[in-house]
């Protein structure tokens, strides 16, 4: 007895499980919002290659051994004063992490 005498050959193909989500009228909404929320990750993405990129260079260049040997007066003075350089960065930083909180 062959498959096709016994049942319709629609019942003899695998079904597929529900869809997580339907997409009826709502569809193109759906759509809009998940490529919007895809744009903020890549740009979320580039700032971070960005700022990640400038951090690496300003680590190879920043070579305080020479000021510490030569310094006469207080460490902790120089330490603060080459911390700050970074204050930027920082800035920089936190203006990305409040916007993203935003979205």
């Amino acid at each position: 007895m062959s498959i096709l005498d016994a049942r319709p050959i629609e019942s003899a193909l695998p079904t597929l499980a529900r869809p997580i989500m339907s997409l009826d009228q709502n569809e193109d909404a759906i759509v809009g919002s998940l490529k919007q929320s895809l744009r903020q990750v890549e740009t979320l993405g580039a700032q971070r290659a960005g700022l990640e990129d400038m951090l690496k260079e300003m680590k190879r260049k920043d070579d305080i051994l020479p000021k510490l040997m030569t310094s006469t007066g207080s460490h902790e003075d120089l330490f603060k004063k080459e911390i700050a350089k970074y204050d930027h960065i920082c800035e920089e930083i936190a203006q990305i992490l409040r916007h993203r909180s935003n979205c």
